[in-house]
């Protein structure tokens, strides 16, 4: 891997300080940053045979969604303006059970492309329950990096009590997996353990996920919680207790585990996330369009919470674009507790960077612009009409700035996109499949 120097008219490092820096620049040595200083600095103490100029471009970390559905794209524009049981039961899982095993990898593909082609450089992703490893694969192919896995389901949803699939096959299927994929890529893909929600997961089969997750080290659980009023009141009839209770007494919160909403939560529910170290990923844009609600961030991050920013899937958003969450989950705690003041602009660019990274265990590596840290960044372009003037450029990325300002983005030190090319596979080609898949889903 060749030595790399990038510059940049602003560096914004999301480090403890929120340090920007002008005329900057870093110095990448096998994927990792070796040195940060001005552009003069860097060029005069050290020489790269690669040097991605700066001009007219904001240096950041690449954006860290803790919650994607990947394989969910092939689908997006087909559940718009349905609440979510519906959403779920209609469209989304009936789409999924009949994808192919080059359905999920042509989906999860145009969904890891959409995510790096908008800054995205770290992705929480839940694959489908069958031809996961298909995901798996096109995360390896894209270059992306991924807490990634199997959506994990044994029961029927719309009636918890009609099994679907045995238990202990699926914690059969999912250790192989495991011994496949965690850990794998230059520890650039680990494996997750997705439990989708507590209605389509049976006591049982919660218990083998947390079971097997002590098996393992650095293994998450991401499970969706607590997201609608219907579907919490779905969880009390069948687990006889409420959302966030049920996942304590089977033993599947703490800080390995990451939760996807909170919205719904009394508070001794607020109180047992904070107890037990639990992660939370908010959802701005699926939350709106589905009604779930607002979740309110403030009150999480003022008892401690650790929390992310994240997508959600393509048929809930109907985009995979982080700035969008970033700008819209300000603005929704702004006007939830009627306070212009919260949520602040270097605030909320933390949630979608180092402190996303530190929802998912991975801040030692990623999440900042910091020496000996892995380069995971991106540069955006502000030579655009919506970036005249700039006085503020982390207030340029959370309010005027959009996915589609991105020119590159860079992983592990690699560049996997720049200037409108994807460099690690055929975007005509993805295209070209897309294309088909449509036309078998309009017969």
């Amino acid at each position: 891997m060749k030595d790399i120097i990038i510059e940049a008219d602003y560096l914004i490092t999301s480090n403890t300080l929120n340090s920007v820096l002008k005329d900057a620049a870093i110095l990448v040595v096998d994927g990792e940053i070796t040195a940060i200083g001005s552009k003069k600095e860097i060029n005069k103490d050290y020489s790269a045979p690669h040097i991605i100029s700066g001009e007219n471009k904001i240096l950041m970390p690449g954006l860290v969604n803790t919650h994607s559905h990947s394989v969910q794209t092939l689908l997006r524009g087909k559940a718009d303006d349905l609440a979510l049981l519906d959403w779920l039961e209609k469209v989304v899982i009936p789409g999924e059970s009949n994808f192919t095993a080059d359905d999920v990898h042509t989906s999860s593909l145009l969904g890891f492309a959409e995510m790096i082609r908008t800054g995205t450089t770290t992705a929480n992703d839940m694959l489908s329950s069958s031809n996961a490893e298909s995901g798996i694969n096109s995360a390896i192919e894209t270059g992306i990096r991924a807490r990634i896995g199997q959506m994990l389901m044994d029961v029927n949803p719309s009636s918890p009590t009609e099994g679907l699939e045995n238990a202990d096959e699926i914690i059969e299927t999912i250790n192989q997996q495991i011994t496949n994929f965690h850990y794998t890529h230059n520890k650039r893909i680990k494996y997750t353990l997705n439990a989708r929600f507590l209605l389509s997961c049976s006591p049982e089969l919660m218990k083998g996920i947390v079971k097997t997750q002590h098996r393992y080290d650095d293994l998450m659980i991401h499970t969706h919680a607590s997201e609608s009023q219907a579907e919490c009141r779905e969880v009390e009839k069948y687990y006889k207790t409420s959302y966030i209770r049920a996942l304590r007494d089977v033993g599947a919160l703490g800080s390995e585990t990451i939760v996807a909403h909170g919205i719904w939560l009394d508070e001794e529910e607020y109180a047992i996330m904070k107890e037990t170290d639990t992660r939370l990923t908010h959802n701005p844009s699926s939350n709106c369009k589905l009604a779930s609600g607002i979740c309110d961030v403030k009150k999480h991050l003022d008892l401690g919470i650790i929390v992310g920013l994240g997508t959600d899937g393509a048929p809930c958003n109907n985009n995979l674009d982080m700035f969008r969450e970033i700008r819209l989950a300000t603005f929704l705690q702004k006007v939830k507790h009627l306070d212009e003041k919260l949520l602040p602009a270097k605030q909320v660019l933390r949630m979608a960077t180092i402190d996303g990274a530190r929802a998912l265990n991975w801040d030692k590596e990623i999440g900042s612009i910091e020496k000996g840290k892995r380069a995971d960044v991106v540069q955006v372009d502000i030579d655009t009409i919506n970036a005249i003037p700039i006085y503020d450029p982390i207030s340029h990325v959370v309010y005027s700035a959009s996915g589609k300002d991105v020119c590159m983005t860079m992983i592990d030190g690699k560049i996997v996109y720049q200037d409108n090319n994807f460099n690690t596979f055929s975007f005509e080609s993805l295209k070209n499949k897309v294309s088909q898949y449509k036309e078998k889903w309009s017969h």
